[in-house]
């Protein structure tokens, strides 16, 4: 696509990481500029981190992040990110007013690990407008260009495993823990930008009520497998340790590397970025839901189910402080929903029952602490057998999410 003749490139002089405050101009709309935010200028990224309430103020489904978190998530000093990354975020604004923002990046490790010269586009929110959203593209598609990328890709938080993808199906329903919640537009500025799919991801979900309280009720061929397979491989199924935290770790992150490998976008973490993100999620961790697969004293595959924190931070509006950590404590008691996030086993043991194992004792724990419902998210498209395992089990897909690309 041949960008918006509008958008003046005026690039010499940006900072390594974070740029000094230049402007692009749009001279259709010569109110509007796209403003890019250099690291020390914290007012400004104090009102990027806050513009989302302008966008779903009247969103009863919509779980804000924590300003805390997002402000280290985006600074250069604290955020994991940016020791094998370089981002800009920018901000649009007519006046006084704030209309949008945007996160242009590059994963300097990812395209190294793959051989690309790929940048990716996150943290994206607009008003109903598509000349700012045009011009807020334009942007961040101008700085990875110049910086000798030569596609763009997203909606990407850093991470294909933090909220990827702009929603498409699925509105109605609450987004759960590390899953996005955007409004439908945003899907048709990207194509009208003439970015094209990439890939689509799903959500799945189940009513544990259709159970009847007792696990015996899922699938019989799903039960009669499980109980086979266990017997004949002779593998065990255990909860995580949490006495045993680093060591537990250790064994998970070997096995989210090598058994998550066949995703095309998948990059090894490495050991201190996997460390920051678990610890991160450490105080939500039920290590009941966290089950690890042991055959001859290896550890062979990991489910990871959390419960959903998103129904915690609805409550307590992006802040722990002074009363937010009553609040989340209060309300952390009261979760009602969990969410697979992991289901991994190496190569050699696929297909010999333990993805259904996993998912039986994990139905297990979840009715005996009687949750309402479980989501499984997300599922790459190209990820059949997982698929097909959700589909035996009886959980229905309820929101689609689709990350977009383009050349440069």
């Amino acid at each position: 696509m041949t960008q918006p003749t509008s958008v003046r490139h005026r690039l010499a002089g940006w900072a390594r990481n974070l740029p000094r405050p230049e402007r692009f101009a749009v001279e259709h709309q010569s109110q509007l500029e796209i403003i890019p935010i250099p690291a020390d200028d914290s007012a400004n990224r104090q009102r990027f981190v806050r513009f989302p309430w302008k966008i779903y103020a009247d969103d009863p489904l919509w779980a804000p992040a924590l300003i805390s978190s997002r402000l280290k998530t985006l600074d250069p000093a604290r955020g994991t990110f940016f020791k094998h990354g370089t981002a800009v975020p920018f901000i649009a604004r007519r006046g006084r007013q704030d209309l949008g923002t945007i996160v242009a990046w590059i994963n300097h490790r990812s395209n190294r690990y793959r051989d690309e010269k790929v940048a990716g586009f996150g943290f994206f929110e607009a008003v109903d407008d598509y000349r700012i959203a045009e011009s807020l593209l334009a942007a961040a598609c101008d700085w990875a260009r110049a910086q000798g990328m030569t596609l763009i890709r997203g909606p990407l938080y850093f991470a294909t495993e933090d909220s990827p993808g702009a929603l498409i199906e699925g509105q109605e329903w609450p987004p759960v823990l590390l899953m996005g919640h955007t409004p439908l537009y945003y899907a048709g500025f990207f194509e009208r930008f003439g970015m094209r799919k990439y890939r689509d991801a799903y959500a799945f979900r189940m009513d544990l009520s259709d159970l009847q309280g007792d696990v015996k009720n899922l699938h019989p061929k799903i039960l009669r497998a499980a109980d086979i397979m266990r017997r004949r491989y002779q593998f065990t199924v255990r909860p995580m340790r949490m006495a045993d935290w680093d060591q537990e770790l250790a064994a998970v992150i070997t096995i989210f590397n090598q058994a998550l490998g066949y995703q095309r976008e998948h990059v090894p973490m490495d050991e201190a970025e996997f460390m920051s993100f678990a610890n991160d999620l450490k105080q939500i961790i039920d290590p009941d839901l966290i089950l690890l697969a042991e055959a001859d004293g290896q550890t062979i595959g990991v489910s990871i189910t959390l419960p959903d924190v998103n129904q915690v931070l609805r409550r307590v509006n992006g802040r722990l402080f002074p009363l937010g950590w009553l609040k989340f404590l209060w309300y952390r008691r009261r979760v009602d929903v969990a969410s697979i996030k992991i289901l991994g086993v190496l190569e050699p043991y696929r297909g010999k029952g333990i993805e259904g194992t996993f998912f039986v004792e994990t139905a297990r724990q979840l009715l005996a602490k009687r949750y309402a419902w479980v989501d499984c998210s997300l599922i790459a498209e190209e990820n059949a057998d997982v698929i097909r395992l959700a589909e035996h089990m009886g959980v229905k897909r309820y929101k689609t999410y689709r990350t977009y690309e383009m050349d440069l």
